[in-house]
């Protein structure tokens, strides 16, 4: 994680408030009754931080990928798919903008996925299908911490 962690502050620097606006609906949390018990995300004073775009989209095709596996899917759909998606989590890291307690908040949010996938890579059938639920359901509770 140090790894990933020093590559993503290495990378072209874009400036994110993330000091939330309390007018602003969207940055509210949305989580109070309980999707998010046991993730280690703290919020921006009751506040979701704000998330650079390019996260977000890669966010949003990691559900496509898990939501698209369909129920004959073999061992070798899901090796595929824990490629798919650990391409997708490099490129959140390469992408990543974020600063600050925000930047911190997202790796604190990630850690967890980068675990989980790395697990569907030597996992027979049926934890492959049991653990890309999972990763389907942590991946959306994103929206429970970050908009953009």
């Amino acid at each position: 994680m140090a790894i990933t962690y020093a590559s993503c502050q290495n990378t072209p620097e874009k400036v994110v408030d993330s000091v939330a606006t309390p007018k602003d609906d969207r940055n509210m949390y949305t989580g109070a009754d309980g999707h998010t018990v046991g993730i280690d995300v703290k919020l921006n004073n009751g506040a979701k931080w704000e998330a650079n775009a390019e996260t977000t989209q890669e966010i949003g095709a990691m559900v496509g990928m898990t939501k698209g596996m369909e129920e004959g899917a073999t061992l070798e759909d899901y090796r595929g798919l824990q490629k798919r998606l650990a391409v997708s989590y490099q490129n959140i890291i390469q992408k990543c903008t974020m600063k600050d307690e925000a930047h911190n908040q997202l790796h604190a949010y990630l850690l967890p996925l980068k675990e989980k996938i790395e697990k569907l890579s030597n996992t027979d059938l049926e934890t492959s299908k049991t653990l890309t639920r999972d990763i389907s359901d942590y991946l959306l509770k994103y929206s429970h911490f970050f908009y953009t």
